[in-house]
Protein backbone atom coordinates (compact mmCIF):
# COMPACT_ATOMS: atom_id res chain seq x y z
CA UNK A 1 0.00 0.00 0.00
CA UNK A 2 2.86 2.37 0.82
CA UNK A 3 4.49 1.79 -2.57
CA UNK A 4 1.23 2.41 -4.41
CA UNK A 5 0.66 5.54 -2.33
CA UNK A 6 4.13 6.82 -3.25
CA UNK A 7 3.47 6.09 -6.92
CA UNK A 8 0.13 7.91 -6.80
CA UNK A 9 1.71 10.89 -5.00
CA UNK A 10 4.54 11.16 -7.54
CA UNK A 11 2.12 10.94 -10.46
CA UNK A 12 -0.27 13.50 -8.95
CA UNK A 13 2.49 15.93 -7.97
CA UNK A 14 3.96 15.74 -11.48
CA UNK A 15 0.50 16.42 -12.94
CA UNK A 16 -0.01 19.46 -10.68
CA UNK A 17 3.50 20.75 -11.45
CA UNK A 18 2.39 21.03 -15.07
CA UNK A 19 0.00 23.72 -13.83
CA UNK A 20 2.60 25.25 -11.50
CA UNK A 21 0.67 24.08 -8.44
CA UNK A 22 1.57 22.12 -5.34
CA UNK A 23 -0.81 19.76 -3.57
CA UNK A 24 -1.27 22.35 -0.81
CA UNK A 25 -2.13 25.08 -3.30
CA UNK A 26 -4.51 22.80 -5.17
CA UNK A 27 -6.26 21.87 -1.93
CA UNK A 28 -6.80 25.54 -1.09
CA UNK A 29 -8.18 26.33 -4.55
CA UNK A 30 -10.57 23.36 -4.56
CA UNK A 31 -11.79 24.17 -1.05
CA UNK A 32 -12.46 27.80 -1.98
CA UNK A 33 -14.25 26.68 -5.15
CA UNK A 34 -16.48 24.36 -3.10
CA UNK A 35 -17.01 26.56 -0.04
CA UNK A 36 -16.79 30.15 -1.30
CA UNK A 37 -15.38 32.92 0.90
CA UNK A 38 -13.61 31.58 3.97
CA UNK A 39 -11.75 32.95 6.92
CA UNK A 40 -8.05 32.24 6.69
CA UNK A 41 -7.95 30.16 9.90
CA UNK A 42 -11.05 28.15 8.92
CA UNK A 43 -9.54 27.50 5.49
CA UNK A 44 -6.36 26.22 7.15
CA UNK A 45 -8.45 23.81 9.22
CA UNK A 46 -10.36 22.56 6.17
CA UNK A 47 -7.21 21.83 4.16
CA UNK A 48 -5.36 20.42 7.20
CA UNK A 49 -2.56 22.97 7.11
CA UNK A 50 -1.23 24.65 10.23
CA UNK A 51 -2.63 28.18 10.47
CA UNK A 52 0.92 29.58 10.52
CA UNK A 53 1.83 27.72 7.30
CA UNK A 54 -1.28 28.68 5.35
CA UNK A 55 0.07 32.21 5.00
CA UNK A 56 2.91 31.07 2.71
CA UNK A 57 0.50 29.01 0.59
CA UNK A 58 -1.88 31.97 0.28
CA UNK A 59 0.99 34.37 -0.47
CA UNK A 60 2.07 32.20 -3.41
CA UNK A 61 -1.49 31.89 -4.73
CA UNK A 62 -2.11 35.60 -4.33
CA UNK A 63 1.14 36.39 -6.21
CA UNK A 64 -0.21 34.31 -9.13
CA UNK A 65 -3.54 36.16 -9.01
CA UNK A 66 -5.48 33.02 -8.05
CA UNK A 67 -6.82 34.19 -4.66
CA UNK A 68 -7.30 37.47 -2.89
CA UNK A 69 -7.42 38.30 0.80
CA UNK A 70 -9.35 41.08 2.43
CA UNK A 71 -9.98 42.22 5.96
CA UNK A 72 -13.04 40.79 7.65
CA UNK A 73 -15.67 43.51 8.00
CA UNK A 74 -16.39 42.95 11.70
CA UNK A 75 -12.82 42.14 12.78
CA UNK A 76 -10.01 43.87 10.92
CA UNK A 77 -7.47 41.41 12.32
CA UNK A 78 -9.12 38.48 10.54
CA UNK A 79 -8.60 37.80 6.85
CA UNK A 80 -11.17 36.48 4.37
CA UNK A 81 -9.90 34.51 1.36
CA UNK A 82 -11.65 34.44 -2.01
CA UNK A 83 -10.97 32.65 -5.27
CA UNK A 84 -10.40 35.06 -8.17
CA UNK A 85 -11.87 34.53 -11.63
CA UNK A 86 -8.41 33.40 -12.77
CA UNK A 87 -8.25 30.91 -9.88
CA UNK A 88 -11.71 29.61 -10.66
CA UNK A 89 -10.84 29.13 -14.34
CA UNK A 90 -7.63 27.32 -13.44
CA UNK A 91 -9.36 24.93 -11.06
CA UNK A 92 -11.97 24.14 -13.74
CA UNK A 93 -9.20 23.34 -16.24
CA UNK A 94 -7.20 21.27 -13.76
CA UNK A 95 -10.32 19.39 -12.70
CA UNK A 96 -11.18 18.47 -16.26
CA UNK A 97 -7.64 17.35 -17.00
CA UNK A 98 -7.41 15.47 -13.69
CA UNK A 99 -10.19 13.15 -14.85
CA UNK A 100 -8.13 12.23 -17.91
CA UNK A 101 -5.04 11.81 -15.72
CA UNK A 102 -6.97 9.48 -13.40
CA UNK A 103 -8.18 7.46 -16.39
CA UNK A 104 -4.58 7.02 -17.54
CA UNK A 105 -3.44 6.02 -14.06
CA UNK A 106 -6.25 3.51 -13.55
CA UNK A 107 -6.21 2.11 -17.09
CA UNK A 108 -5.78 -1.47 -15.81
CA UNK A 109 -9.19 -1.42 -14.10
CA UNK A 110 -12.66 -1.69 -15.61
CA UNK A 111 -15.26 0.96 -14.82
CA UNK A 112 -16.90 -1.38 -12.32
CA UNK A 113 -13.57 -2.11 -10.62
CA UNK A 114 -12.87 1.64 -10.37
CA UNK A 115 -16.24 2.24 -8.72
CA UNK A 116 -15.55 -0.55 -6.23
CA UNK A 117 -12.03 0.76 -5.52
CA UNK A 118 -13.37 4.28 -4.92
CA UNK A 119 -16.07 2.96 -2.59
CA UNK A 120 -13.57 0.94 -0.56
CA UNK A 121 -11.09 3.80 -0.33
CA UNK A 122 -13.86 6.18 0.75
CA UNK A 123 -14.88 3.74 3.48
CA UNK A 124 -11.31 3.55 4.78
CA UNK A 125 -10.98 7.34 4.65
CA UNK A 126 -14.29 7.92 6.42
CA UNK A 127 -13.35 5.47 9.18
CA UNK A 128 -10.38 7.68 10.09
CA UNK A 129 -12.26 10.97 10.30
CA UNK A 130 -12.65 12.47 13.78
CA UNK A 131 -15.92 11.50 15.43
CA UNK A 132 -16.52 8.48 13.22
Amino acid sequence: MARLGALVARSWNAFLAGYELTQGQYGVLVTLKEQGLLGQRHLADLVAVDARNIVAVLDSLEAKGLVERQAHGADGRRRIVALTDKGSALIETVGAMAAAHEDDFLHALTDRERERLNALLQRIYDSHLPGV
